[in-house]
Parts: structure tokens; sequence; C-alpha cells
């Protein structure tokens, strides 16, 4: 496909999906314009790529956004499919780096401190995400560096009108509340259009802070606390009692639901929590979530790896009910053997009663 080789689908949103693609030895992420009929949009998949190609642009530059390396049109030049080349950031998404990599509130700190300066940066340069959360960050495996992507619902300076409803394709859990509120008073106004500020990308990533230090599976369970449906919500420190006092008080900070008592800046916000990277204590080096370790059930075992007969129909499994009863009558029979083992046996008098037998001990499941 115009001398790039795909080597395999890495996902699909709303507006696009994206494969892994390679050309001269080297990799890269193609991103090409599809529309889904969930996205609640218009049919405008080519326009919001064609968006997101000049937001990328504008921001070009920054360590921890991805860049744009080329763009075009498959099968044909002018009616063909769009796609644009990006950066391949190989790596986990905000949540899924959470759950496999257990990381230290020092290391929250750290990546959150450096989505700050992207989000200032692309403030600086006039242009908004409008979709942050934790699907939309990526950390890289090799280095821990996060990377802001997927600015198909982006904004910049005098970039025309794509929708006609009051508030941009978003995600509810991270609108802001001026922004669920202007819905709700001008939502049944035609022509109402609600203005996407700073204060809103800082309370989306406010958010995607509060999950992380309070939900030690953000990627695969739902959010814990509707941070929206009660003001104000539960503190991280008062969830998880891991989180150190003073990051939990910035996560606070910068979903406040006053506007002017948020931080008012990405800019603020970066300083904020590169000030905290100074605290030390135990507090800010062990894991902000307690590892959970996979026991594997019986129930997981692969049944297919048990080889049969050549010709013979394999085993049929029993029936629940029937492999309970087995085990409760198996327990019941060697309880009563030993019972009347010990009953009968000769005790000498210098026997004393041993120790009890330690509990397995479980070893720390490795990262899925």
């Amino acid at each position: 496909m115009d001398g790039w080789r795909v080597v395999k689908p890495l996902g699909a949103g709303s507006f696009g999906a994206v494969y892994l693609v390679e050309k001269e030895g080297h990799r890269f992420a193609m991103k090409m314009a599809m529309h889904r009929a969930s996205s609640g949009d218009a049919e405008q998949a080519d326009a919001r790529l064609l968006r997101e190609m000049v937001c990328l642009s504008q921001v070009s530059g920054h360590s921890n956004v991805v860049e744009v390396h080329a763009h075009g049109r498959w099968q044909h030049p002018t009616q063909g499919w769009l796609y644009v080349i990006l950066d391949y950031v190989e790596g986990h998404t905000l949540g899924e780096w959470v759950e496999k990599t257990h990381p230290t509130a020092h290391e929250v700190a750290r990546v959150f401190g450096k989505l700050a300066a992207a989000l200032a940066h692309l403030h600086s340069r006039g242009v908004f995400h409008r979709d942050l959360k934790l699907g939309n960050i990526l950390v890289r495996a090799s280095d821990g560096q996060p990377f802001i992507l997927d600015f198909s619902v982006g904004d910049y300076t005098l970039a025309p009108e794509l929708t006609d409803t009051p508030l941009p394709p978003g995600t509810r859990r991270y609108r802001s509340p001026e922004a669920a509120r202007f819905l709700r008073e001008h939502g049944h106004e035609h022509d109402a259009r609600y203005e996407f500020k700073a204060t809103d990308d800082v309370y989306a990533l406010g958010v995607c802070l509060y999950d992380v230090l309070t939900n030690p599976q953000p990627e695969s369970e739902a959010p814990r606390t509707l941070v929206g449906a009660q003001w104000p919500p539960p503190a991280p420190h008062a969830l998880n009692a891991r989180v150190p006092d003073s990051l939990s008080a910035a996560a606070m900070h910068f979903i406040d639901r006053q506007p002017e008592n948020r931080a008012p800046t990405a800019e603020v916000m970066r300083r904020e929590l590169e000030a905290l990277l100074s605290e030390d204590g135990e507090a800010w080096t062990v894991p902000i979530h307690v590892p959970r370790p996979h026991l594997p059930l019986a129930s997981e075992a692969p049944h297919n790896d048990v080889p049969h007969e050549e010709g013979a129909a394999p085993e049929s499994p029993p029936r629940p009910g029937r492999r309970v009863a087995g085990v409760v009558a198996a327990l019941v029979l060697v309880v009563a053997s030993l019972a009347g083992y010990v009953a009968l046996r000769p005790i000498p008098t210098s026997e004393r009663p041993s120790a009890a037998i330690p509990a397995p001990t479980m070893g720390d499941a490795a990262p899925g």
C-alpha cells in the first residue's frame, strides 16, 4: 500500500483505524480515516483526520507528543482513503501501565508532570486536545516516556467548525463541570456552542490522575467513583491510603468544580507536579496499589492440551455438582482416616505436638 507494509492492526476509534506498518526497515503507525456510527458525529472522518494533521503540525517537536511523518490517499490520490503516518510508540495505554507495572507515587508524578508539560505546549500553540483520557495516552515500555495521541476531536485557533452540537465529541467522564452545566442550560438551543478552554483540558488530565491513584485496575474495571456525580468526590488518599497526601491534594486541585479554583493553566499543573518530585519517604517509593497476584483456577487449565487416543472421543468433563460432591466425599474420607489413625496409634509420653505446616506463600505474579 503506497510502499507501506501493513504488519497488524493496532486499534480503532470513532473516526479511524490504526495499523502498524513498515517501510525501509522502520516501523510507524498508520491512521486511516474511517467513520463509525457510534461516533455521534456527522460523516466527518476525513475532515477530522485532516484536522488531526494540522493540530500535530502546530505542536510538532515536543518529546511527549507523537509526530506526523507522511500522509496520502489509498488507492486513489484524490478519492482514496486518507491516511497519516505517525510515530509508533511501543508500550501501554495509561490504564494498562498502572495494571502491568504497578508504578510508585514518584513515577506517577513524573509521568503526569511530563503530560502537563506537553499540554502546556499544546495550549501555547493554540491547540486543544478535547479528549484526554487513559486510552489516549501511551507510556513507552523502553523508558517510561508518556505520549499524548489521538487528536481526532482536537481544535486549533480559527479551525473550521465540524460539529452541530453544543459540545464537541468527547468522553463524558472527562468533561468539565462547566461543560456539563452548559449542556444542561443550552443543550436545547440549536446554535449553542461551548467555548472549550485550557481549564477543560486540565480537568480531563486531572481526572486521569484521579483514576490512576484510586483504581488499581483502570484499564479493565469501571471507575470506582463518578467524579461528577457528587461534590466533592472522595480524595484519592481517602480511597487509597497508599497515595501521599500532597499528591492526593494536587489531584483534587486539578478537578475542582469551579474552574477559577482549578489550576488555571497546564503550566501551573506542571509546576505543582514537578514540585512533588522532591518529596521523599516510603510512601513515594512503593507501588501506589498493592500488586494483585493471579492464581490460576482449575477451570482455567487448557483442556485441549491433553492428548487423546487416536479415534477416541475426548472424555466429557464431570458436571459441577458431581465434581463438588466427589471432592467433599474425598475430604470426609481423609479426615475420618486421619482421626482413626491418631486414635489408635500409641503415643510416646515424650512426644509433643508438632508445629503447624505453614501455608504456601504466593509468588508475585508476572506482569500480564
